[in-house]
Order: C-alpha cells, then structure tokens, then sequence
C-alpha cells in the first residue's frame, strides 16, 4: 500500500500506478520511487500479540519524519465467537476420544447404549454418554463463572485438561 505523505490518503499499487501512467515503476513499488512524488509506501508495525480467538485489523496511520507506519488494531473475539471456539474443542475431544476407541463419532458411540446384544459395545456406550453428559454439564457451569465473573476466562487449551475423565470399562 502507497499513501499520500500530505493526506494520508492510501492506495494500492494498481490504483498507484493508473494516476502515474507514464511513470514506469519496478514490479514492486519501493519508497524511493514514490517519495519524490509525495508519496511513499507503508509500513507496518510489528503485530502485537493476540487474545485466544482475536485478529488483527489496520489502526491507525502515524508519520515519524518521511515515513508513514500502519499501526495494528487488536479485535477481541466477541461471546459468540469465544463460546464457539470452546464449543468446537470440547466436540472435537469428544469426537477425538470415539474414534479412538474404534468408533465414528461420540454419536455412534453412545448409539450403543441401548444395545444389549453386544456387551461391550453397550458398556462402551453408556460410558460414552455417562462422559458426554459430564462434559457439557461442567462446561455450562464454568461458562456461568465466567460470565459472572467468578472465574477467570483460562484458555481452550487449559479448559480441555480440567474436562471429566473418560472412564471406559476394561
């Protein structure tokens, strides 16, 4: 991106290059090549650090002498994005932890609760669903914590570790 050193008004090098059409630029355009004209190119400051689940979006320009430098502007992710990001992992750990024991899904898993033909499939399966059950549970209750600020938020990563076990039968 190019800008105008005066407006700081911003462009990018194909709309650069159509205002300067007899001018012929490198493949990339460098600050050296446009200063003369009263522009330059813009610089970014180094990316800060993000929150869990946050991006980054363009802050604010600022000029230090003849250069222009884009700072970055941190988008916490919003409840819905948050809830989902936990959501997805407990899931994927359910999910994760069927398939392991040979299984499709947690679904498949606990569709043999019922069945009593196959023991240890339905031992499996009400295990399976007993675990499920367990896992949503204290994840709604911790949820409630930390929208009432009894707890503070932990990571997806630090959440999963405090998740009940699986206890499978043997």
């Amino acid at each position: 991106m190019l800008v105008n050193v005066e407006t700081l008004a911003q462009f990018n090098e194909q709309d650069f290059r159509k205002m300067f059409p007899n001018v012929g630029f490198s493949d990339t355009i460098e600050a050296h090549q446009v200063e003369p004209l009263g522009y330059t190119v813009i610089e970014f400051d180094d990316a800060p650090a993000l929150p869990e689940g946050g991006r980054l979006e363009p802050g604010e320009l600022r000029r230090e002498g003849e250069r222009v430098i884009q700072a970055w502007k941190v988008i916490p992710p919003t409840e819905k994005e948050l809830a989902g990001m936990f959501e997805r992992a407990i899931q994927a750990l359910l999910n994760d932890s069927a398939v392991a024991r040979g299984y499709d899904s947690i679904s498949t898993a606990i569709s043999y609760a019922e069945e009593p033909e196959v023991e240890r499939f339905q031992k499996d399966g009400i295990a399976f669903r007993k675990w499920r059950s367990l896992v949503w549970a204290y994840a709604y209750e911790q949820l409630a914590a930390v929208t009432s600020g009894d707890r503070a938020q932990p990571t997806v990563a630090e959440f999963i570790t405090e998740l009940p076990k699986l206890e499978l039968p043997t």
